[in-house]
């Protein structure tokens, strides 16, 4: 057992390197470029040929696409930072669901009429007011987060035995090959979808409903393994607390991917505030305990 433990984390270490990671980012990077001059062709044929006109759309919708891969990424970072922390886990948690507001922005945009006066209560607008707000909010709430963290990051050390890390690797390692599977099946269910949609001249589906809600889904269960195997090599009331309460927010955050505005938003907003209170008050309990046994 210890040797498949121990293979797997070198496994990990070997492939998801620095170096390696470095090369994925600049090939998504890539595919995103020429995705995105893609998707203005494409929108430029709607836009000028009669034969194309099913894909006749505001060229701002063109935004929305390499806005995905960056995003897409950003989900790989936090696959493979599990075996890392669970509290810049949940970090990276947090910027990527304030990343997922902010491309609602550019779904939503593309949307709205901007040849005809823009009115206060146009749904549409209000709908893009709640976007910018919501990741101003969830900027600022992941800034605190990070710096509650890094104020707090000696006192929250826990020094964990090399067979855990090698779990967590393995953890990693299957969730990465969940995310590639997940990434094929969700983009031909969200192109079946799209295709529909444009013969019926209807707005795309929202792809947060497809490959990020089971995403999510998928990371609660993750979330809840990696929280009792820790119970193995470290058990505390406090230490339970503050991973309960990351449980938390992720189980919001994935209900909030199928909820429609403003609710989603603010039970986004609830989880971040659940986390950051609950990571605060564990922190302050451990410095008070440095300095008591000072």
């Amino acid at each position: 057992m210890n040797n498949l433990l121990e293979n797997s984390g070198n496994y990990f270490d070997k492939y998801f390197n620095s170096k390696n990671v470095r090369k994925i980012e600049l090939l998504i990077l890539r595919v995103a470029v020429f995705a995105f001059l893609l998707h203005l062709f494409i929108i430029f044929l709607g836009n000028n040929f009669l034969y194309f006109k099913n894909f006749q759309h505001s060229y701002l919708k063109a935004i929305y696409t390499p806005f995905s891969f960056i995003l897409f990424y950003e989900v790989f970072l936090l696959v493979i930072i599990i075996p890392k922390s669970i509290s810049e886990f949940i970090g990276k948690q947090f910027e990527v669901i304030t990343l997922i507001t902010l491309r609602g922005f550019f779904h939503d945009i593309a949307d709205l009429d901007l040849k005809n006066s823009i009115a206060i209560n146009n749904p549409a607008f209000i709908g893009l007011l709640y976007d910018l707000m919501a990741s101003l909010i969830m900027l600022s709430l992941t800034i605190l987060y990070y710096k509650i963290y890094y104020n707090n990051r000696k006192s929250d050390i826990i020094i964990e035995l090399t067979n855990f890390i090698n779990i967590k690797k393995i953890v990693s390692l299957s969730m990465i090959l969940i995310l590639f599977l997940l990434s094929i099946s969700s983009f031909f269910v969200w192109g079946s979808d799209m295709i529909e949609a444009l013969k019926l001249k209807q707005n795309y589906p929202n792809p947060n409903t497809v490959f990020y809600a089971d995403f999510f889904s998928i990371m609660i269960f993750v979330d809840v393994l990696l929280l009792i195997i820790s119970f193995i090599y470290h058990f505390s009331f406090f230490t339970i607390f503050r991973n309960a309460s990351f449980i938390i927010t992720t189980i919001l955050i994935r209900m909030s991917l199928t909820i429609e505005k403003p609710m989603n938003y603010l039970i986004i907003l609830i989880g971040f505030l659940f986390s950051i209170i609950s990571f605060y008050l564990y922190s302050l309990r451990n410095t008070n305990n440095k300095t008591s046994e000072s």
